[in-house]
């Protein structure tokens, strides 16, 4: 059987805030990041990580977790040793922007220190 995310865990969202003020310049057009991909519905920027070694994969989901917590925007993780998959897109407007675009280069920044 294939299954999908929604299968596994079912819809997890609520229903997003409305948005009030100009947004006309949002949402942006997805920067080319190294080792990102940009998927659509919604569109988000995509990111598979193979890290072997456990110990090394279980600091870098604590430095991701860090990361969220520190910036108060969540990816979309999906994580089974040696993979992580991090989706990551802005949920009320369900497109990228530049919050994304950021938070990816950050992410790239830390998995620097464990490839």
């Amino acid at each position: 059987m294939n299954w999908k995310l929604i299968d596994l865990i079912g819809d997890y969202e609520e229903a997003p805030e409305a948005i009030v003020g100009d947004y006309g310049d949002l949402p942006i057009r997805p920067k080319v990041l190294e080792g990102w991909n940009v998927r659509e519905d919604p569109r988000r920027y995509t990111r598979m990580v193979k890290i072997p070694d456990e110990t090394k994969f279980n600091a870098f989901v604590l430095d991701i977790l860090e990361l969220q917590s520190e910036t108060g925007h969540h990816a979309r993780m999906t994580i089974q040793h040696p993979k992580i998959k991090l989706e990551v897109w802005t949920h009320t407007l369900d497109d990228i922007t530049e919050v994304d675009t950021e938070w990816c280069e950050k992410a790239n920044d830390i998995l620097g220190d464990y490839v």
